[in-house]
């Protein structure tokens, strides 16, 4: 006689109490084993950033994504965060440079700017303004937000791709909500703009993306995770901060002699610029009312730069070039 439908009837089911406890304590060991691996590799992460100074710790980072790419070529959107990561390096070195320098009139030019908006500040003040705004406490501010979010970044993504190189996407599906417990016990720099692990679609489809051998698909979803759900938040959703890079596109587009605008790039070499006829790099934009800040006018950079390197990897000769800068990125002197 078949059984029957009622999963708690004591004639069909007479062990159905026990058999519900262990199917019970089995989704809670392996909800624990979830939360526990998740543990694991946020502190191998948190182990990579651990020192203070934002210029060290940025080369740890890019050395950390540039091996994820030598060690895995389906993680392509970590060999171009690594080159990404590495022109986030030379922001900070020349802000660093420019703290070091004095620039008495920086916080009045930043009051005028927060004042009036940046369309009414650059007609209002002209030139002397704008070469003012960027230096001085503006650049303490650049240093420290660049910092932050290449941390926050990392310690989002790196143990994503961990996760799923050691277990596999079946796993990470199973797993991904749980990540979600480690709130409040790991490190998380920008606590007070976003949640830690915040469920977010890009992130399961960019890996089901690479599991699928779609890997151009992988890197357009995870680009769009990282700019739009971790760094728009983290930084260019501040005023101040969005408004400086208003203030460096402006000064570099325009040629004025700020001592401190550069132009907005990435270079897909561990140097960070390279010139002539050959040079791989990628521009934001050469007009002056460009906004970096813009999710829109970032992600069509962003993309344009991941086209680019899928090229510059596909290219007979011009694939060495970049493997040889990402294994100086890997292993830094």
């Amino acid at each position: 006689m078949p059984k029957c439908e009622n999963r708690r009837c004591p004639i069909c089911y007479p062990n159905w109490r026990e058999e519900e406890a262990a199917a019970k304590k089995k989704a809670e060991d392996d909800r624990q084993d979830c939360v526990d691996c998740w543990r694991f590799y946020q502190k191998q992460a948190e182990a990579i950033v651990a020192t203070e100074d934002p210029i060290t710790r940025n080369r740890r980072i890019n050395a950390a994504y540039a091996n994820l790419w030598l060690d895995d070529r389906r993680f392509q959107w970590a060999g171009l965060a690594a080159f990404a990561s590495k022109q986030v390096g030379c922001g900070l070195l020349n802000a660093a440079e420019m703290i070091g320098k004095s620039a008495s009139d920086s916080a009045a030019n930043l009051r005028k700017v927060t004042s009036v908006g940046p369309a009414a500040w650059m007609m209002a003040y002209g030139t002397q303004s704008a070469a003012g705004a960027a230096t001085a406490e503006g650049t303490a501010k650049v240093y420290q937000m660049l910092a932050k979010g290449n941390m926050s970044l990392f310690l989002d993504v790196w143990p994503l791709h961990m996760f799923y190189k050691k277990f596999g996407l079946e796993r990470l599906k199973r797993c991904l909500p749980e990540r979600q417990a480690l709130r409040g016990s790991v490190v998380w720099p920008i606590a007070d703009r976003l949640l830690f692990a915040e469920s977010k679609p890009e992130v399961l489809l960019a890996f089901q993306a690479i599991d699928a051998g779609n890997i151009a698909e992988g890197v357009a979803l995870l680009a769009r995770h990282e700019q739009i759900n971790i760094l728009q938040p983290a930084m260019y959703n501040d005023p101040s901060f969005a408004l400086l890079m208003r203030a460096n596109q402006f000064a570099w587009a325009l040629h004025i002699p700020t001592g401190s605008s550069r132009e907005i790039q990435l270079t897909f070499a561990n140097q960070c610029t390279v010139t002539g006829a050959n040079a791989k790099n990628v521009r934001f934009s050469n007009q002056p009312l460009a906004n970096l800040a813009d999710p829109d006018q970032r992600m069509s950079f962003v993309m344009r730069a991941a086209q680019r390197f899928d090229q510059l990897l596909h290219d007979p000769l011009q694939k060495y070039d970049v493997e040889n800068s990402l294994y100086l990125i890997a292993h830094p002197r």
